[in-house]
């Protein structure tokens, strides 16, 4: 989390949290051009671009999870084995902000996108809202 970017924060006790999450291969800088536009909307936001934690198979930038002889078979339980990391990262945030769930928004591109989505489908919401960009679940939710 020391390699995440923060965008903004604000003078004043924070009142949502937005959290910007990259793709695979990629960096959090990639997604500050979008967060800066972000940032700029609600100045009492904490805006960051989150690094995700692990290397990426492609030999820069990083990634959730390998996406080496990704399968739609085994794409699902990839997910999983990282869900608990992403989840641990947006609590992280959550906590350095002050703000919860509820004025948490998960905003993330491709691999990003796709670990924002799946979060929705957690027991427990860890946010409010998603804006995923060239993402997409990796198995429809039941609801």
């Amino acid at each position: 989390m020391s390699s995440s970017v923060i965008v903004q924060t604000p003078d004043v006790p924070a009142k949502r949290l937005i959290l910007m999450f990259h793709g695979v291969g990629s960096g959090p800088d990639t997604m500050v051009p979008v967060a800066r536009g972000l940032a700029d909307m609600p100045p009492y936001a904490m805006v960051v671009s989150v690094a995700s934690p692990a290397q990426s198979d492609f030999g820069r930038g990083h990634q959730w999870f390998s996406v080496a002889e990704i399968t739609e078979a085994n794409r699902p339980e990839r997910i999983a084995a990282a869900m608990p990391e992403f989840t641990k990262t947006v609590a992280h945030w959550q906590q350095v902000s002050g703000c919860a769930p509820q004025a948490t928004t998960l905003v993330g591109f491709s691999q990003g996108a796709i670990m924002s989505l799946e979060a929705t489908t957690l027991p427990e919401a860890i946010a409010t809202r998603v804006i995923a960009i060239a993402g997409r679940f990796a198995k429809l939710p039941a609801r």
